[in-house]
């Protein structure tokens, strides 16, 4: 359980035999993680022509709304305290202590779940101040109940992240996603239960697995949950509880303003564009977690800056060349998912892609901080992405609607990413290959311009055209004039690509900043 050491003087090969393994572990991992990923939120996108056939427009719309409002809380329930698995875990010397202190945490998180859950509902006659007349109370209160037992299920994840155990993570999620999508279609469809139905199957799914999470997280414990480190724990994690909720602001301000500004209809557009828009996220996340615990170990080791920039780089050109993809298919998505009545929904989507990049970029920014454990300035940076979506809803939503909120959505995620590139610098020596990524970047744009202004109609020709578009952006990268955009080590490290590009190599790339 103990940190690897690293040399005082590396030789040339060796980080470069620790890089080749660890590429290749992280590209393994990386491809668990987000073909998890993707079958379960399958599952949830199976679910939006569902909801178009079985709900009204404005049910939808009532649908969307709920969900921010359990997703929003159930990011605040845990106090941070996940994130302090992830970090104090591979402290531990012993793994017994560890999986104690993990159960530990499972029971502070399920109490604290419970008594704010008890005091929420008791809230929610308030809530009527502040909601529309079809948001019934009986809504809210399963909503609260859903993000409760949300809140207990994560800790397992957290534990197999730590532990480098993506297939047990990924097994856990699609199974748990399979029972809470069959209770919903069983009670929606077969039993005509509507927006009530979509509710009472999570809470029904989700309750089983929080039975479930409470089995697996105190077995390896031996039913012997331990609490002394719970101190340091919660103070490391304190500080994250600003962070999550403005990231509940974030999530939750755009439908909280859209529901008394525009009618539920328009916020069903909204919410089946913003959810198709998050499989960028999918991808974004899941290699994050891939690359976290590894990061953990090296990243206070000698080449753990170099080894950050260099995989930040790549990961990054990945996620523009994904988002490229997302861009530019967005008619035929929303044309294949839902009916002509959502067609608003292409541009949400757009913009959300958009949106998801900076929102990506966040995500590995952040990194640097939970290893120096200066968790402070995470906060301060999701503080100033709250802060530039309120402006921007203010601003925009009474002049553009829902394509306001989309366009708030990106202020937030790009103050945010800012802000967390600043103060990860600050903290650690991080280095962003600038060249690299704003060539990348503009490429991405250029192509997305050419497309959308072009082939934004679904059809045979538009289909072929983006298809080539989507090609012609890892061609540009590795063609491109100097020194190359691509490190083609890297990506021969990677599943599938190491075999289309068999002894692929290139020398190290210099960073472009100090």
């Amino acid at each position: 359980m103990t940190s690897p050491e690293a040399t005082d003087e590396p030789s040339t090969q060796a980080p470069t035999r620790a890089g080749r393994g660890l590429g290749k572990r992280m590209g393994s991992a990386s491809v668990i993680y987000v073909a998890g990923a993707l079958v379960t939120n399958l599952a949830k996108f199976l679910l939006v022509p569902f909801y178009v056939r079985y709900l009204t427009q404005a049910e939808v719309g009532i649908v969307v709304f709920l969900q921010a409002v359990s997703y929003a809380l159930a990011r605040v329930y845990p106090l941070g305290l996940g994130q302090a698995i992830k970090r104090y875990y591979v402290d531990f010397e012993v793994e017994r202590d560890a999986d104690r202190f993990t159960a530990g945490i499972w029971w502070v998180v399920t109490a604290v779940a419970v008594a704010l859950s008890v005091l929420l509902i008791l809230s929610v006659p308030l809530w009527g101040q502040y909601v529309g007349s079809q948001i019934k109370p009986s809504y809210l209160v399963l909503s609260i109940l859903i993000a409760a037992l949300q809140g207990s299920a994560t800790i397992p994840l957290m534990r197999y992240i730590v532990r480098q155990q993506p297939t047990a993570n990924t097994v856990f999620t699609i199974l748990q996603m399979v029972t809470i999508t069959g209770a919903i279609i069983y009670l929606v469809a077969g039993r005509g239960m509507g927006v009530e139905g979509v509710l009472w199957g999570q809470v029904i799914g989700y309750a089983a697995w929080a039975v479930i999470s409470g089995v697996l997280i105190n077995a390896p414990a031996r039913l012997k949950p331990t609490f002394g480190k719970l101190g340091e724990a919660f103070r490391y994690s304190i500080v994250l509880l600003p962070h999550l909720l403005f990231i509940w602001g974030i999530t939750f301000a755009d439908r909280l303003v859209l529901e008394s500004k525009v009618s539920l209809e328009a916020l069903g557009v909204y919410g089946i564009g913003y959810q198709m828009g998050t499989l960028l996220t999918i991808v974004s996340i899941s290699i994050s977690n891939a690359w976290l615990a590894q990061f953990f170990r090296t990243g206070e080791t000698e080449r753990g800056p170099r080894m950050f920039t260099t995989t930040f780089t790549t990961i990054f050109l990945l996620i523009l060349f994904i988002s490229l993809g997302l861009f530019l298919f967005a008619p035929e998505i929303i044309a294949v998912v839902a009916s002509r009545e959502y067609a608003g929904s292409v541009l949400i989507l757009q913009l959300v892609v958009v949106a998801h990049v900076f929102h990506a970029a966040n995500q590995f920014f952040m990194l640097p901080l939970f290893l120096v454990k200066k968790t402070k300035h995470i906060s301060t940076s999701t503080g100033l992405g709250l802060l530039a979506n309120v402006v921007g809803l203010v601003v925009l939503v009474p002049w553009l609607g829902i394509v306001g909120a989309a366009l708030a959505t990106i202020m937030a995620y790009l103050a945010a990413s800012g802000s967390s590139l600043y103060f990860a610098k600050r903290s650690y020596p991080v280095a962003v290959e600038w060249r690299k990524v704003g060539v990348g970047s503009a490429v991405a744009i250029g192509l997305g311009v050419v497309g959308g202004l072009v082939f934004n109609e679904p059809s045979v020709l538009g289909v072929l055209a983006k298809l080539g578009l989507c090609l012609a952006f890892p061609l540009a990268l590795l063609g491109w004039p100097g020194e190359s955009l691509v490190d083609r080590d890297a990506l021969s490290r990677l599943p599938l690509v190491g075999r289309l590009m068999p002894g692929a190599s290139s020398r190290p790339p210099t960073a472009d900043a100090p």
